[in-house]
């Protein structure tokens, strides 16, 4: 799969369902079929409506009906919703051992925060997780269709502002993908003619795809960051995958056996025709499902079912998996963190002596460091070689410790190490 970056050159609104109170809302993040939707109103902008039997239909047909799949973009710094996680209702208190569970993890989760200081209830929580954007709201009058305002009649409208990053996955043809980008700049949600214009940015392959997630006991776990849409047998709606829908996706029996899920409305407009699409119950971003197989999964059918989706309309941007979430750490996080950073920070120790014990060996050391922690492979490649031949075997060993950390970890204790 593919990385695709949205940045907001103008405010934006993407439409929500409509409300009585006189409030034109906007979500804050952009659902794939937006997406899609953006795209499609792009190619048909610099094309035209294609004509049957021409090439430009038949590519229109690739990039929208089924070649690529659009996946819902988040503002930078968020992560989707899950519904499967609660949190507390009020705010936790230092002391708190664990802010946050995730009821498809841990089948043991209390109603209320088990610290007797706090005591709060725990909640399910429906909104994006993270630094949510920040929305502006404007207050207007209504126009008349004479193009003079209503006496009395306001309303609210909610935008995105501009300079926004919203980044999230593509899947397709690298031909296809390059077509995309190559359409320049799209305009996103409503109010097309001042709001919604995005500059696009797609780096191809590099976004593995969601998986499940394997449980000790076996259980998988599927979560969306996109609406859903499921049948039955008998084509109604339905809150989970169907065991057909599951066996054919992951070669085995399964189904489900547990969800945290809930209903919500989807429908849109169709660029191409001019006319509203049909309007279906859906299970809302953020429903998690645990699944049960008869037999155990391959690491790659669950790659596969990362790039697939789940359910219908996947390539209008429904279907889409999500990653799990990162839970809020409490005191028991935050004490295990501070231990793991220790222990990093003790196995590259003995580094800190090399400087005064073999000084003609330290600039290049030192090079070799900084430069590996910034993903430099020329680097890395001399700190292999510093650790094949290092001034004694503890320094050896501490070479080694960095080159076998992740790249946040290293860049963690070169930076410690810097401080020295």
């Amino acid at each position: 799969m593919s990385e695709l970056v949205l940045t907001l050159r103008q405010p934006a609104q993407i439409g929500d369902r409509s409300r009585e109170d006189f409030v034109l809302a906007t979500m804050e993040y952009l659902p794939g079929s937006v997406v899609r939707g953006a795209f499609a109103a792009a190619w048909l902008a610099r094309y035209g409506v294609p004509a049957k039997g021409t090439a430009q239909r038949a590519e229109f047909i690739r990039l929208f009906e089924g070649g690529v799949r659009y996946g819902s973009l988040l503002p930078a710094g968020t992560q989707p919703p899950s519904l499967s996680v609660v949190s507390h209702k009020y705010q936790p208190l230092d002391d708190c051992g664990e802010v946050e569970f995730d009821r498809a993890v841990t089948d043991d989760v209390p109603l209320r925060c088990p610290n007797p200081d706090c005591d709060s209830p725990l909640e399910q929580r429906r909104d994006l997780r993270g630094q949510r954007p920040r929305l502006r709201r404007r207050a207007s009058v209504s126009i008349h269709e004479s193009g003079v305002a209503r006496r009395g009649v306001l309303f609210t409208r909610e935008t995105l502002p501009g300079d926004l990053d919203f980044a999230g996955t593509v899947a397709g043809d690298p031909a296809l993908l390059g077509l995309l980008a190559g359409l320049g700049e799209v305009r996103v949600g409503g109010r097309r003619t001042t709001h919604g214009l995005a500059a696009v940015a797609i780096r191809t392959g590099s976004a593995p795809p969601p998986t499940l997630e394997r449980r000790p006991d076996g259980l998988l776990i599927l979560r969306l960051s996109s609406p859903g849409i499921f049948v039955d047998q008998q084509g109604r709606p339905s809150r989970d995958p169907a065991p057909e829908e599951l066996e054919r996706l992951l070669g085995v029996p399964a189904r489900v056996v547990r969800r945290w899920a809930r209903w919500q409305q989807a429908g849109g407009w169709h660029i191409a025709s001019g006319l509203p699409k049909p309007t279906e119950l859906a299970v809302a971003p953020g429903s998690t499902y645990l699944i049960s197989s008869e037999q155990p999964v391959a690491d790659q059918t669950l790659t596969a079912l990362g790039q697939h989706g789940v359910g219908l309309r996947r390539h209008e941007g429904f279907g889409d998996l999500a990653p799990p979430p990162e839970l809020k750490p409490g005191r028991s996080a935050r004490e295990a963190e501070q231990a793991r950073l220790r222990k990093l920070r003790d196995s590259v120790a003995p580094l800190s002596g090399v400087r005064l014990n073999w000084p003609d060996r330290w600039p290049g050391i030192w090079r070799a460091l900084t430069g590996h922690a910034a993903g430099d492979l020329a680097a890395t490649a001399a700190l292999r070689r510093e650790a094949a031949d290092p001034p004694d075997t503890r320094v050896g060993a501490a070479l080694t410790a960095v080159l076998d950390m992740t790249p946040a970890d290293a860049a963690y204790v070169v930076g410690e190490l810097n401080r020295r």
